[in-house]
């Protein structure tokens, strides 16, 4: 026994021995104090009236129990010494990713692009990919190894966003190289099965149907993703779009037969690439089926297993607790503890032992306590029927909506007519006898809604054209009080006008009576003064003529300050103009200039180096 790595294997077990302790305790204190004799009886008359005056019969049993209580819950908590070493298998399926970095790949038939939707729909399946090892080759006229086979997903997420497809140093769609390069890679890994998943938008031929083929013989599915549209696009380029030989433009389209047929002869499956994971629910990427005991491999690494020998703890309980159960030690210990409980001690924890919360909620339903039975309920569908007795439809029918079934929709739709509304009720029904056409209640209360909704409308119609004709009424009583309000009024500004002509009439006949005299004197008056005023003016403009002319001072002020805001203008632009830069400075700068900013560098010069090693005999076929 090495009593160095001596320890328990669930050591929260052993605060169970302080409950036992305290209730010990108690018991042991009220078989001290003896019978109700010792207050009464002289005590060196005891020992010939008392059995056992000194209690020693009765604790006796306690210790018993008090044994047999502290070895059960150290054997729960698992006293252990010794390691079981045990072995840890790890699953064998391996996926093998086919990306496709041709120029048929910036075409952008799909937004933002081909090549970006297609590094979204990898990082997805990645981000599935839960066990088992995933390797990633990017290929275009001549494949090439991104990441090997590894279980470690994150060292392939990381390389994903540098994927472009000016990397290749060789344009094209090898897809046949591609396939007997991953082919290679599995078989050197040592699996025997796997699957090759092509991401591209097409094919070079009947070269890659013969790879797929030889591959799924081999052991290996070949399944396709395509990216892109029949319809296709233009493949743009820095200086506009691609173009042929013959100057056409070059319209990149989805060859759909040619990747079916790979994906055919390869024994996997076709399907195209979504916004949502439809596509990889169709290539079997999400939903895994279970692993077999085949499809395991022994990991070198291994699991520490301690030996629990907690159950040997109990053969020795067992003779104390028959000896218990005989002499009643047992009853008595559970009496002993349960009787100084409070009355409250049926609910709360106690309640917890023996119900669930949905069982509790069951009963507090029944007892028409809907609120609390929604508190306890942990069940969508309960606690969503719980709520909707007591009332609150709104958080019902957020509960039910989160169900796909027609039970859930039927019960969304309840819901939503108790909350009155009843175009999204009637949605919720046509969504319920979509899925089950045979649910009758959904009909039922469908049509009741249509009915309803269709009196509301007209109800509405109706008040709305009352409220039309009220107002149509309200607006031609007021039009016809302003057209008589006009007529007075106008009436009133006759009377004031005519009234208004004879005062003026009267002014004039007065005017002219008093003018009549003073306008002779005026006249003359006014005649003189204008011939003194010119002889005047004549005589200064005389003057004038015979004196020279002296130069104006306010233009030569104007002329001055002129020049002045033209010298400030200059020195103001000569202090913004930019000073010299020191020497170093300007080193610095150039050599921050030629560090190139492509996270892609390191991939493409990997590329190229391996691709002038190796000889490919690429077949012929397009330059994109």
């Amino acid at each position: 026994m090495n009593w160095q790595a001596f320890h328990f294997i669930r050591p929260w077990w052993l605060l169970a021995l302080i409950p036992l302790a305290w209730g010990l305790w108690r018991l042991w204190r009220r078989s001290g104090n003896g019978s109700a004799w010792r207050k009464v009886v002289a005590p060196e008359l005891l020992p010939h009236l008392l059995l056992d005056a000194e209690g020693g019969g009765r604790r006796r049993p306690l210790v018993l129990a008090a044994l047999g209580f502290t070895m059960a819950i150290l054997a729960q908590a698992g006293p252990t010494w010794e390691k079981l070493p045990q072995p840890v298998y790890s699953s064998q399926s391996a996926l093998v990713i086919l990306f496709d970095l041709s120029r048929s790949m910036d075409a952008r038939d799909v937004k933002p692009s081909r090549l970006a939707r297609a590094r979204f729909k990898v990082e997805d399946i990645l981000s599935h990919r839960r066990e088992g090892e995933t390797a990633l080759i990017a290929f275009a006229g001549a494949p090439f190894t991104v990441v090997p086979l590894t279980d470690d997903v994150k060292t392939i997420h990381s390389q994903l966003p540098a994927l472009n497809t000016d990397l290749m140093p060789v344009q094209g769609s090898n897809v046949a190289a591609a396939i007997e390069k991953a082919q290679a890679l599995l078989q050197q890994a040592g699996r025997t099965r796997g699957q090759i998943l092509l991401v591209g938008d097409g094919v070079n031929g009947d070269a890659a149907q013969r790879a797929a083929a030889k591959a799924r013989k081999a052991g290996y599915r070949v399944s396709v993703l395509a990216v892109g549209t029949e319809a296709g696009a233009p493949i743009p380029t820095r200086r506009g779009v691609l173009k042929d030989a013959q100057g056409n433009i070059v319209v990149a389209r989805l060859d759909v037969a040619a990747l079916k047929a790979v994906a055919r002869a390869g024994g996997g499956t076709f399907t195209r690439i979504s916004l949502d994971d439809s596509d990889l629910k169709a290539l079997g990427l999400l939903d895994q089926e279970p692993v077999q005991l085949h499809q395991l491999s022994k990991s070198d690494n291994e699991v520490a297993r301690w030996r629990d020998f907690g159950p040997w703890l109990l053969l020795a309980v067992l003779p104390l607790a028959a000896l218990a159960f005989r002499r009643g030690v047992l009853m008595v210990v559970f009496v002993g503890l349960l009787l100084p409980l409070p009355p409250q001690a049926e609910a709360g924890w106690w309640k917890d032992l023996w119900y669930r919360p949905d069982q509790q909620g069951q009963q507090l339903l029944e007892r028409q306590e809907a609120e609390q039975a929604a508190q306890r309920f942990r069940d969508p569908d309960w606690k969503a029927s719980a709520l909707y007795r007591a009332g609150d439809y709104e958080e019902a029918g957020r509960l039910w909506s989160q169900g796909k079934g027609a039970q859930e929709r039927y019960n969304l739709g309840n819901a939503l007519a108790r909350e009155g509304k009843f175009k999204e009720a009637i949605e919720a029904y046509e969504q319920a006898l979509k899925l089950d056409p045979g649910l009758e209640d959904a009909k039922a209360n469908k049509a009741l809604l249509e009915e309803l909704l269709k009196k509301q409308q007209q109800n509405q119609q109706n008040r709305q054209n009352q409220q039309n004709q009220q107002n149509q009424q309200n607006q031609q009583n007021q039009q016809n009080q302003q057209n008589q309000q006009n007529q007075q009024n106008q009436q009133n500004q006759q009377n004031q006008q005519n009234q208004q002509n004879q005062q003026n009439q009267q002014n004039q006949q007065n005017q002219q009576a008093a003018k009549s005299s003073q306008e002779q004197q005026k006249e003359k008056a006014e005649q003189e003064a204008l011939q003194k005023e010119m002889e005047k003016r004549m005589k200064e403009a005389e003057q004038q003529r015979s004196e020279p002319r002296e130069p104006s001072s306010k233009e030569e002020q104007r002329k001055a300050s002129e020049e002045e805001q033209r010298e400030q203008a200059r020195e103001a632009q000569a202090e913004q103009a930019p000073k010299p830069m020191d020497e170093r400075q300007l080193a610095r700068d150039q050599w921050l200039r030629r560090i190139p900013d492509d996270p892609g560098e390191l991939l493409r010069r990997k590329f190229r180096y391996y691709y002038q090693r190796q000889n490919h005999e690429a077949p012929k076929q397009n330059p994109w």
